[in-house]
């Protein structure tokens, strides 16, 4: 198992050493956002269900409504690159099974938009809403909005004791 492991490791770095060499532009920020992303989803698996309707104070959202918000955004900018239909809002959702399985079709959407990124790409122009702007305005707007909310979740981890998973180790 450790050698299929390894193996797959030099495989990943040969392909983002590829990528870094032709697209290093859409290859940092392909790897930026499988960053956020899987931090994210650790969130979401390391908030106890239970706990999804927890919020920091008043008037705030509670961890459930960021994932559905965080799900929705991705949809949104990632379907605009792919062609894909968005799906219905999931922002009002509670259930941490439905979020998390909403969380990873969102992903895998996103994943798909960046595996079809180039540096050249990002530059061309996507229809969002009744306007069209460069595909590099959604893409790295969709990261930085994740890594802005994966803040909130860790607020919202730590205020239950829970360990967010960029500190993990440490």
């Amino acid at each position: 198992m450790k050698k299929l492991f390894v193996s797959l490791m030099a495989i990943g770095l040969a392909t983002f050493a590829q990528d870094m060499k032709d697209n290093p532009v859409a290859a940092v920020a392909a790897n930026q956002y499988k960053q956020v992303s899987t931090n994210i989803t650790k969130s979401i698996d390391k908030m106890p269900a239970d706990k999804f309707g927890f919020k920091s104070s008043e008037g705030t959202m509670p961890f459930s409504e960021f994932i559905g918000h965080l799900t929705d955004a991705n949809q949104n900018f990632c379907s605009a690159i792919t062609g894909a239909t968005k799906p219905a809002s999931i922002r009002k959702e509670t259930s941490k099974e439905v979020l998390a399985k909403a969380w990873a079709a969102a992903v895998a959407e996103c994943t798909k938009a960046w595996s079809m990124s180039t540096d050249k790409s990002l530059g061309s122009m996507v229809k969002m809403g009744q306007r069209e702007v460069p595909a590099a305005q959604l893409m790295l707007l969709n990261n930085s909005h994740s890594w802005e909310h994966y803040g909130n979740l860790v607020t919202l981890l730590r205020m239950n004791v829970i360990v967010p998973p960029s500190s993990e180790g440490r």
